[in-house]
Parts: structure tokens; sequence; C-alpha cells
């Protein structure tokens, strides 16, 4: 049977931008975020494993926090979760990089473009179970507010926190009726890590001297004062704009 250490290998010969960071993981650090794949194996040691794309925020401040992914996307073939069985890992390999250069290609280089970045959230906005779950758009929020912050984009930062108002506004007290926070809670987790700038900027900094960190391939995001952010409408909005059209 393959062994996992010999698969690891080989998916890191095809990401040569990528560095080991674990036995599980290939990462490469790009500005305020640390992006890769973890091939993930089976918590109960069955004999298969699944890619996993992950994007770790550099701003964490909790120790026992850093290093957990903001947002993630397994790997897919035709809607279903792409298991690849280890000795069935030659016949399938070609198929699952195929998958990979689709769903995660554009932001797995050297040189990643914002809006690249940006169609991936809104692809992960696009699986979301709960069209209006809060723990999903928590992280999805903070993602963009990361970005518009470290690149001091403050149109942007107005046109996200719109954005997020809005979306809070259907998380009415009826629809949280089960969860463990209210709304200006989920309110304040949203934006706390990004109320201080210098502190926002010195966190990345101290963090991307971590030793493991610091060994990682560094890459780039360009082309965010290309991008032309949309600011989503609340079903009112929409409607006066089909009465205001000519």
């Amino acid at each position: 049977m393959k062994q996992y250490k010999d698969i690891f290998k080989e998916w890191h010969s095809k990401f040569p931008v990528l560095s080991k960071y674990t036995e599980r993981t290939l990462y490469m650090r790009i500005n305020p975020l640390i992006i890769g794949l973890r091939l993930q194996k089976d918590r109960f040691g069955g004999d298969y494993y699944l890619p996993v794309l992950e994007i770790i925020p550099l701003w964490e401040e909790n120790p026992k926090r850093f290093g957990d992914p903001i947002c993630w996307d397994n790997l897919q073939d035709k809607r279903h979760e792409f298991t690849i069985i280890y000795n069935q890992h030659d016949y399938y390999f070609p198929e699952a990089l195929a998958c990979v250069e689709i769903q995660f290609g554009k932001i797995l280089k050297e040189v990643v473009f914002f809006r690249d970045l940006m169609e991936f959230k809104n692809h992960l906005i696009r699986q979301f179970i709960t069209k209006h779950n809060q723990c999903d758009w928590i992280y999805v929020f903070q993602l963009q507010l990361g970005l518009a912050l470290y690149f001091n984009k403050r149109d942007l930062l107005e046109q996200i926190e719109l954005n997020i108002e809005r979306e809070i506004k259907y998380w009415t007290p009826k629809y949280l009726h089960y969860c463990d926070e209210s709304i200006d809670e989920y309110r304040e987790q949203i934006y706390q890590p990004f109320k201080d700038r210098e502190k926002f900027m010195a966190t990345i900094e101290m963090n991307s001297r971590r030793p493991k960190v610091a060994k990682l391939n560094v890459g780039t995001i360009v082309g965010i004062d290309d991008y032309h952010y949309e600011t989503k409408q609340s079903w009112l909005d929409r409607l006066r704009s089909l009465f205001t059209k000519r």
C-alpha cells in the first residue's frame, strides 16, 4: 500500500511554491495570511486522505488559536468530497491535481490577484448550507476586513462594514434563539481584531517571525486597487433600483 509520507512528497513536488509546515500541511506566507493545502488524514485511522485548502490569519493574537484556519474548503469532484484511498492514490492523483487547479489554482500561486481571493470568498458563501448563518459569515467578514485593513483601503473597509451591517439585520433574536451569543456579541466578534491597525500590523509582523512561519515561501497579493467591491443590496434596495432604472 502507498505510504502517506510518499503521497505527501508527491503533492509537494507538484506545488513547489508551498513549503512543508507540518507532516500534513503545505503552506506559503502571503501578506497577512498563510495559504496552502492540508492532506487531512482520517481521524479514526482509515487508509484515506482528503486535500483541504486552508487560509490562516497572521493577525491572530491568541497563541493557543494561532494556526487555526479562518476559512477552508474541501477538495471536491462533482460536488462530492475528493477522498483518496492510499492504494488508489496513483490512479486518482492526476484527477485530484486537475480539481485542485480548478478549485484552488488561482490562489495557490506566488502572485495572487485580490479579485481571485474575493472570488474564492464568494465560492465559500455559495456553499453555505444556511444563507444567514452567523457562524459562517463571521469568518468570511473577518477575511475581508483583514485584507482591507492590511492594505489600508478605507473605502473598501467602509463598503465591507456596510455589507456586514446589512447581513446582521437578518440575525434577528428569533433567528438566534438557540445561539449562545447576542447580536451585539457577534458584531463585536467580527470587528474586534481590526479596531487598532497599528496593533493589527504589529501582530502580523510578530507572527511572521515565528520560526516555522519565517521558513515558509513568500507570495504577494496584487491588484487590490483595481478591484471593484460589490456592496450587498437588501431586497428593498433591489426593488427600488428596478423603478429608478431608465
